[in-house]
């Protein structure tokens, strides 16, 4: 959903006029590089062995540039929940999913996470509470966007817990694409606080497939 992050934002009017994303310069909207190849890998569109090559290589956007840190908000958010135990933890991640499906709104519990917590998926990565959650609220409409928890448990050594998903939804763009159910597999990596530093998400489908759908009229 890389590229849709890129195409809600810029229907925001949040687009700047130089984006420097990964190794591609957009200049007005307008990718540019020297290697057309290196757009299409970049797209997850190249084909053979030089995709399966470009794709071990790949890691997620960085959308940092298009977020801001919200110190303002941050500061006006409830302290953090420290000292928590790893059940009590999980206990609120299945609440927060099952029912503010947080992945696809950004109505998550603030107080449980790291500020400076890193948020990663198979092709989006931002570092910071704040601009995880601006990130989430551009994407999905959450009227017509649905998420079924599978399962949240605890892992052994009571460092991270893991969360498995179903989810659908519809994004905020003009032609209303619909990205069809996919699964995903979450791990959130606790520190000595008790505090969420890094969630990282799985899905079985590919970037291609997340990319085509994105451009799928319903």
């Amino acid at each position: 959903l890389a590229l849709a992050t890129a195409l809600v934002t810029a229907a925001a009017g949040l687009a700047r006029e130089t984006w420097p994303v990964g190794e591609i310069g957009f200049a007005n909207g307008v990718p540019r590089r020297s290697s057309a190849t290196g757009l299409l890998l970049a797209l997850g569109m190249a084909s053979g062995a030089g995709a399966n090559e470009a794709q071990a290589a790949f890691e997620p956007f960085k959308w940092n540039f298009l977020y801001t840190d919200d110190h303002a908000a941050a500061e006006l958010e409830p302290p953090k929940r420290t000292g928590l135990r790893p059940a009590e933890l999980a206990s609120v991640l299945r609440r927060d999913l099952t029912d503010r499906r947080y992945i696809l709104t950004g109505k998550l519990t603030p107080e449980i996470f790291e500020d400076n917590c890193r948020f990663v998926d198979p092709n989006n990565a931002v570092d910071g509470l704040a601009r995880y959650r601006q990130a989430l609220a551009l994407l999905f409409d959450p009227e017509d966007s649905h998420l079924e928890v599978q399962d949240v448990q605890v892992s052994q050594g009571d460092r991270t817990i893991q969360a498995d998903y179903v989810a659908s939804g519809t994004l905020k763009l003009p032609w209303r694409p619909r990205i069809a159910p996919w699964s995903g597999h979450i791990v959130y990596t606790l520190n000595s606080d008790g505090l969420i530093v890094s969630q990282v998400d799985a899905w079985n489908i590919t970037r291609f497939d997340a990319i085509r759908q994105t451009f799928t009229p319903r």
